[in-house]
Parts: C-alpha cells; structure tokens; sequence
C-alpha cells in the first residue's frame, strides 16, 4: 500500500485504488476532532481530490478505544471565544462538506465510540459500517454539554433518518447501539469486527446509493410539520418543568429545526453556524460546558495519582452503604469481600447484586465474572493481606473505635482504612489509631448505586497516599472523587442543610407545594420540603444542632410530634407507600422567582463560608459539590458561580 502520514491521520492506497484514511490523534488514547485535527483532514482530503484513479475512500480509527469521542477538551475549555468556534465550525463544514462532494463512495468504518463530532464525520460519508455489539455506540451528546452539533449533523441527520428521530437524538443527547442505529438507517451494515473491512469493500464495490426515509417522514421537513413537531415537543418539555434556562442547547435545537429544518444544505449549515453562536453567548450553555470540564477535572486528578488500585479490598458492613460499595466494586471489575455477622443481611446483598448486575449486565459471562468477584461472609479472613478497608458499620464512634482496634492488629502496616461516617470527623475517630494516618472519609450518598459523588476525606493526620488510595477507589466505582478536609458537615451535607432549612422556615400548608415548585423550576432536582423529609425530619433537626444552625421552630414541632417524613408518613408533605402526595400549585402568581432566590441564597452564602474554611481547595471544587452531590442547576454553574455573575448572596 502507497502511503500519506499526517500527524493526526494518515493515508494508505489499495491495489484496488481505495483510499484508507485512519483517525490517529497524537499523543492521545481516544481521537478527538479539534482544529489540528481539522486541518490535517483538510490537507487529506485535498490529496484525495488531486488523486488519479481514485475508487473509493474509507474512513476509520487506528484506536482501539473507538471511532471518535466527540469533542476534544482543549476546544471546550475555548468555547468562549467566539471567533475561535466560527473558524472551527467554518473548518468543520468545509471538510465535512468536501467528503461528502468526493465523486467516489465513501465509508465510515465504525467501532466503539461514534459521539459528538464523530458521528457528524460519519454523515459526511455515503455509507456507514459499525461494529455489531452493544459497545458501538453512535450519538451526538453536545445538548448534555449545553451546547448543539457544529459540523453539520443538524442539516444531515433528518435527511439521513427522517425528521422526528433525528430530532430525537438531537434534542437529548442518546446514544444508540449498532443493532439500533441499523434500524433507523443510521448505518448501512453491522459486522463483527473481523469482518468490517469485507463489509466496506462490499459497499464500495456496489455503491447502492444513499439511504433515505419514507415519504411520510421526510414530509416532517415542510414548514408547517415543523411548527407543529416544535410545539408539541414544548410542551412535553414544559410539562416536566424543563425551561429555557435549565436547558438551553435543548430549546436552541427546537428552535433552529422549526426555523430552518428544510430548505437547502447551505441554508441550514449557516443556520446551524450562526445558532451555535448565539447559544454560546450566553453565560447558560457555557456554565453547562463548565460542568462538564470539572467532572472531568475530578477524574484526571484521581487518574493522575502515582497509585495503584489496592490488591485486595475489604468492606465492613452490609447496611445500605456498605452493599452499595461491595456491589459496585464486584459490578466495575473489582474483587471485593463483604463482612458483616447478620447473614440475613448478607443474603440481602446477593439479591440487590443480582437485580443491580443483570439491570447493567444482563446475561452470561460478564455477570457471572461480577457473581466471582463478590465474596460474602460473616467472618474476616485473609486481612493479611488486605491492602484497604472500607468501614460501613453503624454511625457509632465507641463501635467504629471498637473495628479499627482490632484491624490495625490484623492488616499490613501499609493498608488504608476508609470510614463511610457522613456525621464524625476523622480526626475524633482516628484519636485512639496507633497509625492514624492510614485512616480517611468516603462519604457516599444514597443510593450508592446512583449518586455520582463520593466526598475523600482527609483528616489532619491522614496521609496523602491514604487520600490517593481513597481517589482511586472512587474513581474504579465509576464515581467523582472529590478531595474534602474533615470539617462537621464535609462539603455536600452542609450545601445541602441550609436549604432544607430555609424550605421548613417558609413553611406552611397551603404553600408547601408552592416552595416546593419554585424549587424545581430553577431547577433543583428535588423541592427542599421534600429531601427534608427524604432525609428524615429528626436527622436535619440532629445535622442543625451538629452544625450551630438555628432549627426553625416548623421543623422542631414535626419532630417533636413524630413527624419524621417518608419514614413515618407525615413530615412537611404527607406520604402513602413510600411516594409523596402530592397537591395542586394553588392558582395565583407565587412569585416563583423570589421563593427560588430564597431557598437559594443559603446555599451560596455556605458554599461561601466553605471556601473561606478551606473545605475544600478552590471555589471550582465547591461548585461541583453542589451541582453533582447536590443537585444544583447546571445551567448556574455551582453557587459560587451563580454569586460571582448574578450577585446572589
């Protein structure tokens, strides 16, 4: 084969005179389409246009990771500057634009990832071949990072796969598998991986021509189908309390499909060009872009630390958190022994294994390669070799005194001990180790199985090996690991404490449901009476006194009179069978803005108050405490944030 190396992609020639073109982003695991990238495609293409004799092209990925992630970090840390995506998008469209116009067939050979700025590289092609299998996944993400596709998967989707499906895809950022994609006519053949090059030389040689929708759905590209399509999907998305500014890429895709959905390729690629911009003009989208980049930060600090994930890993407990634990550790790859003396509450473990690991897994080897895994028992063996332990036992600092005694004359001298406490300081528990550095925080929430941060708390003596032990761990769980020093309260619990406080203050009645939606349509994940009694009226009242928190009378009276919430089915809703009853918004305007910025501003004064403690090590980490453990809006981009461009608090 005749050869073309570019730094991020190269050329190799056939006999039969088609071009391979192979995505190989420097210095990268995965490929990405940045501007380089862009550029080195560009010069590809220009020799494929020059190119005598020329039969057909295919495009494909030299990682074995997959096809490519989408978009690459550098270009979103980027994003505000304007000028810069008008080129990359002006980049994009001419090098999509020029693959498409190729007077040859082209191929996009698929494995792995197809996200984001990849796909949009695969609807530039003629035809696409993906690997079968469930790990080949095709998608366009952008609304989930706030933002919408910039290389032309607006205009060439809906053509692709008919307009309703397309908008699908667009509007909430899914992934489908091959089988799926099959389906929709996303891709023209699915083949085992041995086989996909076979299937793209088949493709070439017949050149069948592109795949269209049906009549009826390619009438859904008319103008008036258009308005109708954008109304009723308003509508559904108002129905669930989703506005403009919770998510905003998602109503700038509505709105650029019912203004330019047909029309011709140029027409719409401007379009597109010019709604991206707008978009990322506004704080909203780029607070989304954020998010996105500190979740990121989370994991490439834990990725980054110089130590291995443990050998051998024990967990203490089999209560809700400790399960949790056990469960995803055996479910992600990791070999794990519950302990715990009350085997009912073992067998409890195996079944919420099971119905976890077939929900994630569903059938054959890899289940029973997670079932190998798990081990359960009622006695500790093998501690001579644990290399970290994970404390889940009851939220008593004589019995957690109690384990730690005995563990310290059973584990190596090197094995970390992690408490799961969400109540005690570290220090207080580790006063009695003979090694007290080996011990740190891991504070899950619940359900572990769910919440997507676990807080690594470091107490004055813990080691940074032992906190680095604790990142690693996390991040095996599929979690954000986010570094703590040992204050009353961590981060998250007192985030989220002064909201719940504020709601019972505001309490009464007939505005419960009232506070409750102010809450949801700035758009909290929960109204603060509810998590109030989620959480347990007599643990917020305990957490307040705990804190030096003044205890709205509201909240003292329910405790008093047992009113606990969901545990006892009256709190400040009343609740049947573990569900909430719930009631109508009383009819009157309820200044729903005002009640939100008055729930809210607790949260940014103590997310404040936690920077100048140095809870944490800078505002950046308080902010995504407070969107991924407590659920504040995205679009906001933490409170910290919200401060800092709305003046809140």
């Amino acid at each position: 084969m005749a050869e073309h190396n570019g730094v991020n992609c190269r050329l190799e020639y056939d006999e039969e005179g088609v071009a391979w073109l192979y995505l190989d982003c420097a210095d990268a695991s995965t490929n990405t389409v940045p501007m380089r990238v862009l550029r080195d495609l560009t010069h590809a293409v220009e020799e494929l246009e020059a190119r005598d004799g020329l039969k057909g092209l295919v495009i494909l990925s030299a990682k074995q990771a997959g096809f490519v992630a989408g978009a690459s970090n550098d270009e979103l840390e980027v994003m505000d500057d304007l000028e810069h995506v008008d080129s990359l998008m002006q980049w994009g469209h001419s090098v999509m634009g020029r693959i498409a116009s190729l007077p040859v067939p082209t191929v996009a050979l698929i494995h792995g990832h197809c996200l984001g700025s990849g796909l949009e590289l695969a609807l530039a092609c003629r035809y696409r071949v993906a690997e079968a299998g469930t790990n080949t996944a095709l998608g366009l993400p952008d609304v989930k990072l706030g933002l919408h596709p910039c290389h032309g998967a607006t205009a060439r989707l809906p053509v692709l796969i008919g307009a309703w499906q397309a908008l699908n895809m667009l509007t909430s950022g899914a992934s489908v598998d091959a089988a799926r994609a099959l389906k929709l006519g996303l891709v023209d053949r699915v083949a085992p991986m041995e086989e996909l090059r076979n299937a793209a030389r088949e493709l070439l040689r017949r050149d069948p021509g592109r795949h269209y929708p049906g009549i009826w759905t390619r009438s859904l590209l008319w103008a008036p189908m258009r308005w109708l399509i954008y109304q009723i999907r308003d509508s559904q998305m108002r129905r669930g309390e989703a506005s403009i500014e919770n998510f905003p890429a998602t109503y700038a895709m509505l709105r650029l499909w019912r203004d330019h959905g047909g029309g011709g390729l140029t027409r719409r690629l401007k379009a597109e060009r010019e709604s991206l911009l707008r978009l990322i003009s506004e704080p909203g989208a780029l607070n989304l872009v954020r998010t996105y980049l500190l979740q990121d930060r989370l994991r490439r600090d834990a990725r980054g630390q110089q130590v291995p994930f443990p050998g051998s890993v024990h967990v203490f407990g089999a209560g809700e958190i400790g399960a949790g634990v056990a469960v995803l550790l055996a479910l992600h790859g990791r070999e794990v022994t519950l302990v715990d003396a009350d085997e009912n509450a073992l067998q409890r473990v195996d079944r919420r294994a099971e119905a976890l690991w077939r929900q994630r897994l569903g059938e054959g080897d890899a289940l029973e390669a997670a079932r190998a895994r798990l081990s359960t028992t009622t006695e500790a063996e093998g501690l001579g070799q644990a290399e970290f332990i994970v404390e889940a036992i009851q939220e008593d600092p004589a019995a957690k005194k109690t384990l730690y005694a005995s563990l310290e004359e059973a584990v190596p001298d090197e094995a970390v001990i992690a408490s799961t406490t969400s109540t005690l300081l570290i220090e207080e528990l580790a006063a009695d180790m003979t090694r007290p550095e080996r011990l740190i925080g891991m504070h899950f929430f619940r359900p572990v199985e769910r919440m997507p941060v676990v807080e690594i708390v470091a107490g004055a003596d813990s080691s940074d090996r032992a906190v680095a032990s604790g990142q690693v761990v996390g991040l095996a769980m599929d979690k954000l690991p986010l570094p703590v020093r040992s204050k009353p309260g961590f981060l998250i619990n007192r985030l989220q404490l002064p909201y719940m406080l504020k709601g019972a203050e505001m309490y009464e009645r007939a505005r419960r449901e009232i506070i409750d939606t102010a809450a949801l349509r700035f758009g909290m994940p929960i109204g603060p009476l509810e998590m109030a009694d989620s959480v347990g009226l007599d643990v917020c009242l305990h957490l307040a006194e705990r804190l030096g928190y003044p205890v709205p009378e509201q909240l003292r009276e329910r405790v008093e009179a047992g009113q606990l919430g969901l545990s006892t089915g009256q709190g400040f809703h009343d609740w049947k069978r573990g569900r909430r009853v719930t009631a109508s918004v009383p009819p009157g305007n309820h200044a729903m803005q005002g009640i939100a910025e008055d729930l809210v501003v607790p949260i940014v004064r103590e997310a404040q108050r936690c920077l100048d403690e140095g809870v944490v090590a800078d505002a950046d980490l308080v902010d995504v405490g407070a969107l991924f453990g407590s659920g504040f809006p995205a679009y906001t981009g933490g409170p910290l944030t919200l401060k800092r461009e709305k003046g809140w608090g």
